[in-house]
């Protein structure tokens, strides 16, 4: 039975790698899952893990080696030959991993698909209602159009438990990123940026639209809460420059909206009677 250095080594032999973005699959994978955990802590045998836009499965064969194994998880991809690669290579040495076919279309992956017989939207979160407690999206949102983020966002909380948390990375467009973008201060060249839908839409270039993509901050907030689910945390990526983040891209966690309980049970902290003071 292959161990999880074994592959890791796979993967860097195979030209996949390059698809889902190239690198060194174990540190980028490695780098991914330690945001995940510090953000949303994986309990062994407990979570149940949705691996959204898994690739050739860096983050969740990086999530078992560092000694993390929740009760299942499910990695799910638009491209057939990565599933093939997963079910091959880590679902046959990983117990309580999965994976799914998702039957979609992306112009920016569509090269890599010839043919896809994989399941609906519709039927996978129907299978997977209310499923995941934790969930997370790498370079997934970044390679999206308007109406693709907003579906998927409703595909994704579908699929999640009321309170669970969705860690997604995407390009924000705020005050401070489009400041260091004007001012040529981002790490990217994004000199022949277009910007689309009154500002509020960044692409990088318009030969390759799906490339780099950005969205801005009320527009990502609209789409999650129309999904059914609440920015709850935001934490800022390098990208934009200036030296701040520690990741690449912004990090966003998007927690599915809770069942609401009765007053009674809420555990309230007192306030203070300033009155007396």
């Amino acid at each position: 039975m292959a161990t999880t250095s074994d592959i890791f080594e796979l993967m860097r032999k195979s030209p996949m790698n390059d698809w889902v973005g190239g690198s060194d699959p174990e540190a980028v994978g490695k780098a991914s899952m330690q945001i995940v955990h510090r953000l949303t802590p994986v309990q062994n045998g407990v979570s149940r893990v949705l691996d959204f836009g898994c690739g050739i499965g860096r983050g969740l064969v990086a999530l078992r080696a560092m000694g993390l194994a929740p009760q299942e998880i499910v990695g799910m991809d638009i491209m057939p030959a990565v599933i093939d690669f997963c079910n091959q290579n880590i679902q046959r040495n990983l117990d309580r991993v999965k994976f799914e076919l998702i039957n979609d279309r992306n112009d920016h992956y569509d090269q890599f698909i010839s043919k896809n017989d994989g399941k609906s939207r519709e039927q996978l979160a129907q299978e997977y209602n209310g499923s995941f407690d934790i969930g997370y999206a790498f370079s997934v949102f970044t390679h999206v159009t308007k109406k693709d983020f907003a579906g998927l966002l409703k595909f994704v909380s579908a699929m999640m438990k009321p309170g669970g948390r969705f860690v997604m990375t995407c390009f924000e467009l705020n005050e401070f990123s489009r400041h260091m973008i004007e001012h040529g201060q981002a790490i990217f060249p994004l000199e022949n940026r277009v910007m689309h839908d009154d500002g509020k839409i960044m692409i990088a270039n318009d030969y390759d639209p799906l490339a780099f993509i950005a969205f801005d901050r009320e527009s990502v907030a609209q789409m999650v809460w129309d999904a059914g689910m609440a920015i709850t945390k935001v934490e800022y990526g390098c990208w934009m420059g200036g030296g701040i983040g520690s990741s690449l891209q912004d990090v966003i966690i998007c927690t599915k909206l809770p069942d609401l309980i009765s007053r009674e049970n809420i555990q309230m902290t007192a306030l203070v009677d300033r009155s007396k003071m």
